[in-house]
């Protein structure tokens, strides 16, 4: 998804994984608030076990959803890329980005003048169907 404010131009983890991924963090909220009521109403030591154990697993759905799927973006601002990736954070200028290509799982690889590259998570779309339409999105805005 690409918005833009200003001069910036923003590239974010497709909506449609946004959805699904929503699902599923939904369904471990009901999961965990269904484990509670049980141990509201029988009051026995499992119920409560149960209810921790759903709880723990709404919070480790909650911080993979805000590392893998939240976090992730490409930024364009000015004449400085940000690639904002789950575990780290990238600063490129935009000329020496040299060419933008398909990379390992489905993750966009921003070649850079001095050899080395980069890859962009937030444009990782190869099962959504719709990476080639991103990719060239982002080389017509860079100018490749």
């Amino acid at each position: 998804m690409r918005e833009q404010g200003g001069d910036a131009a923003v590239w974010r983890v497709h909506p449609r994984l946004m959805v699904w991924a929503g699902v599923f963090w939904g369904l471990a909220v009901l999961a965990a608030l269904g484990a509670w009521l049980a141990w509201a109403t029988d009051q026995a030591g499992g119920r409560a076990v149960q209810a921790l154990v759903a709880t723990a697993l709404v919070a480790a759905v909650s911080l993979i959803w805000e590392l893998v799927l939240l976090r992730p973006r490409v930024e364009l601002c000015g004449e400085t890329l940000v690639i904002v990736n789950p575990l780290a954070t990238y600063r490129l200028r935009r000329e020496d980005v040299v060419a933008v290509t398909d990379g390992l799982h489905g993750a966009a690889v921003f070649h850079r003048r001095d050899g080395f590259k980069t890859r962009a998570v937030a444009l990782g779309e190869a099962s959504a169907g719709i990476k080639d339409e991103r990719l060239s999105e982002v080389r017509a805005v860079l100018g490749l």
